[in-house]
């Protein structure tokens, strides 16, 4: 399956994603903890027809997970993005090559630069036993 980016569908994907992931952690590392929150702005109306952002946010701690498809500024890391700007970020998939990696960065960087991109907190905080998430996201997202 593949989805539209920041759809019901993706958001359905993404706390499977999560879910599945912290479900493997529960035994190795329970004590694992993370939050985050990503916020779309102007969106396309198929999306959101009154034009409010879409957003999502997740909790995780003490191995359960809290996600809902809304925002919240009780998270370790937040982003604030354009949604046209964050499409090709969101579809691109680095297949873990340091190179392409970089690119996504690179690409990350100008939109902060431009103002389309808008980062409060620290990610690199995040415990990286975690792992990436990206290159999963990428390639379920039209």
């Amino acid at each position: 399956m593949r989805y539209a980016f920041a759809s019901p569908g993706w958001m359905a994907f993404m706390h499977g994603l999560v879910t599945e992931r912290v479900r493997r952690f529960q035994t190795e590392a329970p004590e694992i903890a993370w939050s985050i929150c990503e916020v779309f702005t102007d969106p396309p109306a198929e999306l959101s027809p009154d034009g409010s952002a879409l957003a999502w946010h997740c909790i995780v701690r003490d191995g359960e997970v809290i996600f809902e498809a809304a925002e919240t500024d009780d998270v370790a890391f937040k982003v604030v993005i354009d949604y046209d700007a964050v499409v090709p970020l969101g579809r691109y998939d680095t297949r873990g090559e340091p190179a392409r990696k970089a690119e996504l960065g690179a690409m990350a960087q100008a939109l902060r630069d431009s103002g389309k991109m808008r980062v409060i907190g620290d990610r690199s905080l995040r415990d990286p036993r975690v792992g990436d998430f990206h290159d999963l996201i990428a390639r379920v997202t039209v």
